[in-house]
């Protein structure tokens, strides 16, 4: 019933889908669907919540600091690592994620809060490891790297929108976005 509700809290928006609606895609009885969310707000909070914690949890842990990695020589490869992750999470959770970007807003303001503190957990972890890796010497430290950091994570968070497999696998895009970030894309360098 979550991705029932995921799709159609994606197509129609949070205000034109009904419980009645979510039940009857997720085929089962209208009432049936209180058992296990007391409300709408709840099913919609159930879904953001699904989306946010599985990308944190996959992705999180290949940003993190990993000291056995030699001192820092293996920056390139955990992002290619992690920013393949964070795609292909979008691309699996389609609906979930475009129902993440578009519907956070219309919950009360504490729930508003929580979701900001989890998406807040995991941009900091990208600014770290962005950070680090320019401190290392692996990539430049002349450049914003919030700006980057906004730009990667605002592009993996489409990739859903924007992926195409005829045009290359997610593996090729990964090792191009690593390849820009590590070795840009001037002919001199």
């Amino acid at each position: 019933m979550r991705n029932a509700a995921a799709r159609l809290f994606r197509e129609r928006g949070y205000a034109s889908t009904t419980m009645r609606d979510v039940a009857e895609h997720a085929e089962m009885q209208a009432g049936s669907i209180y058992y296990y969310y007391p409300s709408k707000q709840a099913l919609l909070h159930a879904v953001l919540d699904h989306v946010i914690t599985t990308l944190t949890r996959r992705t999180l842990p290949l940003l993190a600091d990993d000291d056995s990695a030699g001192g820092g020589c293996r920056f390139r490869h955990r992002f290619r690592a992690a920013i393949h992750e964070h795609m292909l999470t979008t691309i699996e959770m389609g609906d979930y994620a475009l129902s993440f970007r578009r519907l956070v807003n219309e919950l009360p303001e504490d729930a508003r809060q929580e979701f900001a503190q989890k998406r807040s957990q995991l941009d900091e972890q990208w600014a770290q490891f962005l950070l680090n890796a320019a401190r290392a010497g692996e990539m430049r430290d002349d450049v914003d790297l919030g700006a980057v950091r906004l730009l990667l994570v605002g592009a993996a968070n489409f990739t859903h929108e924007w992926f195409n497999p005829e045009r290359g696998s997610l593996d090729s895009i990964a090792d191009i976005v690593t390849a820009m970030l590590f070795d840009g894309l001037s002919p001199g360098r």
